[in-house]
């Protein structure tokens, strides 16, 4: 059989080696792989002799059993290092990339990054918390580069499922248009790649280096928030926000925090990713954390008791990505203990996460949690100051640790530098009325309280 059939055959193992394996593990080990096949053997180039070791010891097996079902026979499997990029093997010899957000086995450049091929709306489970983005993003997917959508500002807490629907969208677009230009890219990776280039000046490359961003049909930028300081890249980033849409080309990007809210970062950049639509994904709640259990499991091919669902959903609330590190734990002592998927052994298996979830929050967490946010001391905030930028936060913190923690006002006045009760009741009217004439304020509260909230 002819090499070129590669994509398909080793395609279809990663495939289905994805929906079997913790996602962690299939790209550490699996993505990295080089792959042909010819003369009935299936050759599988590792990056190095370490990637090696691990795969023969580990995930042979698994990928014997894959392959053999692709192929619906029997089928030779070597697995060697890669060769040399100077003298690649025969077969190996690479394509050009087309789709700078696909799953071409090979270094993709000017720091772009795969799609999640799990990352699909097909795999993603809608609730209250984020039915608003899912509806959006599915939009934008289908229709890129409208004027109504574009760009488009997803935010919110880490691990809840932001990047998941960014890249839903990326293949949406892929699946409508396989041969578009789709860069997804973390925004650390520009940064350092930027870095690079201006440090090698190596005019040459940065022109390449632009070319290959402002003729993207879609750009999707992970953590644009980690942008804070790096003013070269922010200025090469809006060149290259303005080059794509002024051609029609979409944008999204995500953050952990509301663009308003992102420090150090030039104010034409807050201005121009606050332009299209801004849309906020919550924590899942209960019913939706069920279900995304469920539909985990679905994928790993497990069968999960709906007791046990409803034990971990009730004890692990705060992000999708903690869920779902539950249940992969959960999965992982099950399949090498063999012991059946009991409440039992999910409380035995997840003590350490279950014990550290049910510590209840505490007023010096409040008020390091404010005091980073702002960028202030504790000391400054605890101080006797009238400062604005030192009393608008203690009075946030106070407001806070009266709705967030079960102490009494006389108590949370004394760890705030020994005030009084009626200060602290002071301090939540002052915020309330502040929330209600001035939006950043209300906003800066409704972040506050969702970083904070379990």
């Amino acid at each position: 059989m002819s090499s070129v059939l590669v994509p398909v055959v080793w395609e279809k193992c990663l495939q289905r080696l994805g929906l079997q394996l913790p996602e962690a593990e299939f790209h550490t080990w699996l993505r990295p792989i080089e792959a042909r096949y010819t003369d009935e053997v299936l050759y599988l180039y590792t990056p190095n002799r370490y990637a090696l070791e691990h795969i023969r010891k580990n995930l042979f097996h698994d990928i014997t059993e894959t392959a053999h079902s692709v192929l619906s026979r029997p089928v030779e499997i070597r697995i060697e290092t890669r060769p040399s990029a100077a003298a690649p093997a025969k077969g190996l010899e690479r394509k050009p990339l087309t789709q700078w957000g696909g799953t071409e086995n090979t270094k993709l450049p000017y720091g772009f990054g795969r799609l999640n091929p799990l990352f699909t709306f097909d795999n993603h489970v809608p609730g209250d918390s984020n039915k608003v983005g899912r509806v959006i993003t599915e939009q934008v997917g289908e229709a890129p580069g409208s004027r109504e959508y574009n760009p488009l500002f997803i935010y919110g807490k880490v691990g809840i499922g932001k990047t998941h629907l960014m890249q839903a969208a990326g293949h949406r677009m892929l699946q409508l248009k396989p041969k578009a230009n789709i860069g997804y890219v973390q925004a650390t990776n520009f940064v350092n790649h930027i870095v690079t280039l201006f440090k090698k000046k190596d005019e040459e490359m940065i022109q390449s280096f632009k070319l290959a961003y402002h003729s993207l049909d879609a750009l999707l930028i992970d953590d644009v928030h980690m942008f804070a300081g790096a003013s070269a890249s922010q200025q090469e980033f809006l060149n290259t926000f303005n080059a794509l849409l002024e051609g029609q080309k979409q944008i999204i990007v995500t953050s952990d925090v509301f663009f308003k809210e992102i420090s150090n970062v030039e104010s034409r950049l807050k201005s121009r990713l606050g332009q299209g639509v801004t849309i906020r994904i919550r924590p899942p709640e209960f019913e939706t954390r069920i279900a995304i259990l469920e539909k985990k499991a679905e994928l790993r091919r497990i069968e999960l008791p709906r007791q046990v669902a409803y034990f971990i959903a009730e004890k692990v609330k705060s992000s999708v990505r903690e869920l779902e590190g539950a249940l992969h734990q959960l999965i992982a002592y099950h399949r090498f203990i063999g012991h059946p998927i009991t409440v039992d052994l999910a409380k035995k298996v997840l003590s350490d996460l279950l014990e550290y979830n049910s510590k209840p929050i505490d007023i010096a967490y409040i008020q390091k949690t404010v005091a980073n946010y702002y960028n202030i001391r504790i000391e400054d905030m605890l101080s006797r100051s009238r400062k604005t930028e030192y009393s608008v936060p203690r009075q946030i913190a106070m407001m806070l640790s009266r709705q967030l923690t079960e102490q009494s006002l006389p108590k949370i006045g004394e760890q705030f530098g020994g005030r009084n009760h009626a200060t602290v009741l002071h301090a939540g009217k002052s915020v309330a009325q502040k929330m209600k004439s001035n939006p950043k304020i209300a906003n800066e509260v409704d972040v506050l309280r969702n970083m904070l909230s379990p």
